[in-house]
C-alpha cells in the first residue's frame, strides 16, 4: 500500500469517526430532553399529587454520566470546552502549537488510563455480577460501560488533534 492509499484510508476513517461522534452528541441531547421532561414529569406529579415517580431521580443519574461520555468527544472536537486564556493570549503562535500539543497528548494519556480502570471496573462487575440496588435493579456494568466507550473516542480525539499540532510544527504553520 502506498501513501496515498493511507492518507485515503485514514480520510475515510476519520470521517467515519466524525460522524459516530455527530450520533453519539446527537443521541446525548435525546437523553437531555428525556430527562428534562422526566423531571418536570415528576414535579408535576408531586405538586399535582402529592405522587412521585421514584425510578426518575435513578435514571436521570445514570442519564446524565452517558451524556458526558457521549457528548464530550464531540464537544472536543468542536473545541466548545470552555478556557482560560488568560496568558495563552499573550503566547506566540509557535508556543502556542507546542503548548496544545503538549496539552493534547496529556489529554489523550489521561483518557486512555480511563478507558484501562473503566474496562476493568465494568469486566469486574460483569464478573462479580454486580448490580445497583435502589428503586430499579440493574446491572452496573450497563451503567458504567460508556466510560470506557467514551473514553476510547476521547482518546483518539485527543491523539489526532495532538497529531494535527505535530504536523502544524513541522511544516512552520
Amino acid at each position: 500500500m502506498d501513501g496515498i492509499e493511507e492518507v485515503v484510508e485514514m480520510k475515510g476513517f476519520w470521517k467515519f469517526f466524525d460522524q459516530l461522534s455527530d450520533i453519539m452528541a446527537a443521541l446525548a441531547g435525546v437523553i437531555l430532553v428525556f430527562i428534562t421532561a422526566a423531571v418536570c414529569y415528576t414535579i408535576g406529579m408531586r405538586y399535582l399529587f402529592t405522587k412521585t415517580t421514584i425510578w426518575i431521580m435513578q435514571t436521570t443519574e445514570y442519564a446524565l454520566l452517558w451524556i458526558v461520555f457521549l457528548a464530550t468527544t464531540w464537544l472536543l472536537r468542536e473545541k466548545g470546552h470552555i478556557t482560560t486564556d488568560l496568558i495563552y493570549t499573550h503566547l506566540s503562535d509557535e508556543t502556542k502549537r507546542y503548548l496544545d500539543c503538549t496539552m493534547f497528548m496529556i489529554g489523550g494519556l489521561v483518557c486512555a488510563f480511563m478507558v484501562y480502570f473503566g474496562t476493568d471496573y465494568v469486566r469486574e462487575c460483569i464478573v462479580k455480577g454486580v448490580t445497583d440496588v435502589r428503586a430499579v435493579t440493574i446491572p452496573k456494568w450497563i451503567i458504567f460501560i460508556i466510560i470506557p466507550v467514551g473514553s476510547i473516542f476521547l482518546t483518539l480525539q485527543f491523539f489526532r488533534m495532538a497529531w494535527g499540532r505535530l504536523h502544524e510544527i513541522k511544516i512552520g504553520r
